[in-house]
């Protein structure tokens, strides 16, 4: 297992955590995709459809072309709400990382650095209309290139997190995850974290195929 440390993020780390963050992100579309394939009505839509043509066209050419372009109207379905979330953040916070996170005290944005080079990220900033109280911090972001997971990084980045808010007199940590995303949950799980929401994930021409899972952490006050 490769060291590893965890330091504050730095300006010359801005193209590298967005490329970990997008990178990280677009692979749960992949999961998303297997998800969808393994549903009845998708299997039934590949099988159907293709088999339909064939039995009115009697071209095997044909029904072969309408097969791949099922999947990839599927594969776009699929991606389309992580796309959109990794446009959405690379365009806000992800944007301007040191006004989003480093200027103000209630919030930061660390890095798991490795041989030289950054291997992952997390961020936390005051939670701002999660269903909870006021003064929640909430965590964001958090990615680990895939040839570094495995190693504890996710889960010491979380615990940084953790460690921030009791410093900062944070009455918790909450965070938003998709539901197929369960390496993740896995982990949150096991740190403490409880499931306290779920709620349907759908933007426009999306497929609802996941939800997010709202988890929460409460952080006990010093007597």
């Amino acid at each position: 297992m490769a060291p590893f440390q965890i330091r504050r993020y730095q300006d010359q780390d801005w193209s590298t955590v967005r490329a970990i963050f997008a990178k990280g992100m677009i692979q749960l579309a992949v999961v998303n995709f297997r998800h969808l394939l393994k549903q009845p009505g998708t299997f039934l839509l590949l099988l159907g459809g293709p088999g339909a043509l064939y039995l009115f066209s009697g071209s095997s050419l044909l029904s072969l072309l309408a097969l791949l372009g099922l999947l990839a109207i599927l594969w776009l379905a699929a991606r389309h709400p992580f796309s959109h979330y990794i446009n959405h953040a690379l365009h806000t916070d992800m944007w301007d990382i040191r006004a989003s996170y480093v200027n103000d005290r209630g919030s930061c944005f660390w890095v798991a650095e490795s041989g030289g080079q950054v291997v992952g990220l997390v961020c936390a900033r005051p939670a701002q209309g999660m269903l909870v109280g006021p003064n929640y911090a909430e965590l964001l972001r958090l990615s680990v290139r895939p040839e570094h997971r495995g190693q504890g990084i996710a889960k010491t980045l979380t615990q940084t997190v953790l460690q921030f808010a009791r410093e900062k007199g944070y009455d918790g940590v909450i965070l938003v995850t998709a539901s197929l995303n369960y390496p993740a949950r896995r982990l949150y799980e096991s740190l403490g974290f409880w499931k306290f929401h779920e709620a349907p994930y759908s933007p426009k021409w999306s497929l609802k195929t996941f939800s997010l899972i709202y988890y929460r952490y409460d952080l006990p006050h010093s007597s």
